[in-house]
């Protein structure tokens, strides 16, 4: 039976996986050297190439280009109402003179009721030679009356040649069970197993065991507007922010432009007030952000610097940063949004100042996890592989990066979990962890906005390389757009989205836990990792009451009691 089953998909048109998963294109990845029925070469030339190949034995080799939209051309029939992920392996062979980067997208043209459509399915915007063999792919849905699919590499330049290799068309499966799965993997992931017992030859009568959690240890953090948190008039808010959450990053008060409006004369002080106060509840702080790669995001007099003078300055900030917030934040931001912008390596001459940045700050602040952070990667196809390869990309060149940023802001609440477990694993593959660090649904009617934001938060919550979520906000009295709030009014109280989020966060995923205990038994149980107040009872009675932090590897307690039924020790195991 399996024999015939492997020996039906090699003579089909597709080719069939151990995984199951189906591929649809035919000679995907140029072992054959017959492009009839599979590939043609549109205003170009390619011929198969084996000095140099991403997989297997063979590759092909693109040239004779002469316009950016020139290249092999594959077309495979796809079914209506599925999404798919489309994937190519290329290589950069020479790059236009005078640059030092090109855009490179991956294009779908899909053929809808009679007509074609054309897709953006990904993009890598800043490209370099000295990358070699890159990985450019994205998902896209095909709609209802859909018969084909054309699959392209487009290279901005036509005078650029390049090596395919290894390329794919697989459907994104549909799992109806997420949400089940999710939970599964939350239990195995953020809970940690406890025992607890009565220590031996003591009087057990009576007394019940019962563990409060007081504070989750997986973050669950949000964006705060430094001025509201210390002007003494917004107290409720304060409150909230040390009540529900355990993480924060300040919003606007970190970044160049704000801090450091004329030059020479930064503002610090508000920062620092605020970042003490945090620190003093228990909160760590995220720095965002040091730089910022796009337009208009950078203080103005900065434009008119010589490369050299620019860099001098870019020194000259981290050197002020670090002087008022050394050994106070835990993590950076280093360089905002990089995949859409290039501010910083126009000015300053340098395609690589980001491992500058990098190499830079860790030596400045050593103790600071440093993280890349972007947007349109899980809420849109167009950059998830992009930040996969700029992480991967630091790591390769040996660049002190510590995690990835997703900021997650969603333009309504229509999300595609298949999607987004998708793009979420995709990103993964760079092998960081994951940080959600702005998190937002833009949706007005918060019960629709309820229901995405217990979608998102479960599946991220699940993943085994989400380390941490940020919201960009909360209430609708410190938000850039009313419609992301989950709370209201002055006394910031909750709509159904932030009934949904108190409901998740200090319930759901919650562990308030109280059981009898007698002499001679143990009891088993898991808990959510966190810190915690164990508390001992005689006969209703509290008799004692100790803090522990209990961490993903879990505890053993046990419990000696006196004769009076007084707790004479607690011993962790």
């Amino acid at each position: 039976m399996h024999v015939f089953f492997l020996v039906l998909c090699c003579l089909s048109s597709v080719v069939c996986f151990a995984d199951e998963a189906v591929e649809y294109i035919r000679n995907a990845d140029f072992e054959s050297t017959h492009f009839a029925g599979n590939w043609i070469c549109a205003d170009c030339t390619m011929t198969s190439y084996t000095s140099d190949v991403y997989h297997g034995s063979k590759c092909i080799k693109v040239t004779n280009r002469h316009h950016f939209w020139s290249a092999p051309q594959t077309i495979t029939h796809v079914t209506p109402g599925h999404n798919y992920v489309a994937k190519m392996h290329f290589k950069l062979l020479n790059m236009e003179s005078g640059s030092t980067t090109v855009e490179v997208d991956l294009m779908a043209t899909v053929h809808t009721h009679g007509r074609d459509h054309r897709v953006k399915v990904a993009r890598l915007p800043y490209q370099q030679l000295r990358y070699g063999w890159s990985e450019i792919s994205g998902d896209f849905f095909v709609p209802a009356g859909s018969t084909t699919v054309k699959l392209f590499l487009q290279v901005a330049k036509p005078s650029i040649n390049y090596l395919l290799d290894y390329c794919s068309l697989q459907q994104i499966p549909h799992n109806p069970h997420w949400y089940s799965d999710a939970a599964t993997r939350i239990a195995s992931l953020r809970k940690a197993p406890v025992s607890l017992r009565i220590a031996h030859g003591t009087n057990a009568e009576g007394i019940t065991v019962q563990l409060v959690q007081k504070r989750h240890e997986f973050p669950f953090g949000t964006a705060v507007r430094a001025a509201l948190l210390i002007d003494g008039l917004h107290q409720d808010y304060a409150n909230f922010i040390y009540h529900n959450f355990n993480w924060a990053v300040l919003e606007n008060i970190l970044k160049w432009r704000l801090m450091e409006w004329t030059q020479g004369h930064p503002k610090f002080d508000t920062a620092e007030k605020a970042i003490s106060t945090l620190r003093s509840h228990g909160l760590p702080v995220r720095g965002h952000n040091m730089f910022w790669a796009t337009d208009g995001h950078s203080p103005n007099w900065l434009g008119g610097k010589s490369q050299s003078d620019f860099i001098t300055e870019m020194k000259r900030h981290i050197s002020d940063v670090v002087s008022h917030t050394n050994g106070t934040l835990d993590h950076w931001d280093v360089y905002n949004e990089a995949l859409h912008g290039r501010y910083y390596e126009e000015h300053s001459g340098d395609p690589d100042i980001i491992n500058k940045m990098f190499n830079w700050i860790h030596v400045a602040e050593p103790q600071s996890k440093l993280f890349l952070n972007d947007f349109n990667i899980v809420n849109s196809n167009m950059y998830t592989t992009a930040l996969k390869n700029q992480g991967l990309q630091l790591l390769k060149d040996g660049i002190p990066v510590d995690g990835i940023g997703i900021q997650s802001h969603f333009h309504g609440s229509n999300i595609d979990m298949d999607v987004l477990k998708y793009r979420l694993d995709k990103v993964a593959e760079a092998g960081l962890k994951l940080w959600i660090t702005e998190l937002t649904i833009l949706e007005s009617n918060s019960t629709k906005k309820a229901a995405a934001l217990e979608d998102v938060l479960t599946l991220y919550y699940s993943h085994p390389a989400v380390e941490g979520i940020m919201l960009w906000g909360f209430w609708d009295g410190a938000a850039f757009d009313t419609r992301i709030s989950l709370f209201t009014g002055s006394k910031i109280t909750a709509n159904a989205a932030g009934q949904k989020y108190l409901d998740l966060v200090r319930n759901t995923w919650w562990t308030q836990y109280s059981h009898d205990l007698t002499a001679g038994q143990i009891l088993h149980t898991s808990v959510f990792s966190g810190s915690y107040t164990l508390v001992v009872k005689h006969n209703g009675n509290i008799i004692h009451q100790e803090n522990l932090v209990i961490d993903t590897t879990g505890k053993d307690i046990a419990v000696h009691v006196t004769d009076d039924h007084h707790v004479s020790q607690i011993a962790f195991g």
